[in-house]
């Protein structure tokens, strides 16, 4: 059980890299529905505070930013 469940965290922060590639940054009202689009919306909520988890988490690492509330990736250069 916990194999499967760290392997969906990091399969989820896999889409929020993705999304945030895709869309060149977001806020998170832009990201929610492409990172949770198997979640019925009115998971939303629930769903918004996770990403916004994986968005600091992936801050701490050292991969996103956030400024003004949009979050985008960093800069490899």
């Amino acid at each position: 059980m916990v194999h499967r469940t760290i392997a969906h965290r990091l399969q989820r922060e896999a889409k929020v890299v993705n999304a945030l590639r895709g869309v060149a940054g977001g806020d998170i009202e832009t990201l929610l529905p492409i990172v949770y689009s198997d979640v019925s919306e009115r998971m939303y909520p629930v769903a918004a505070r996770s990403l916004r988890a994986h968005l600091l988490k992936l801050r701490a690492d050292g991969r996103v930013v956030e400024s003004g509330g949009r979050w985008s990736l960093r800069d490899a250069g």
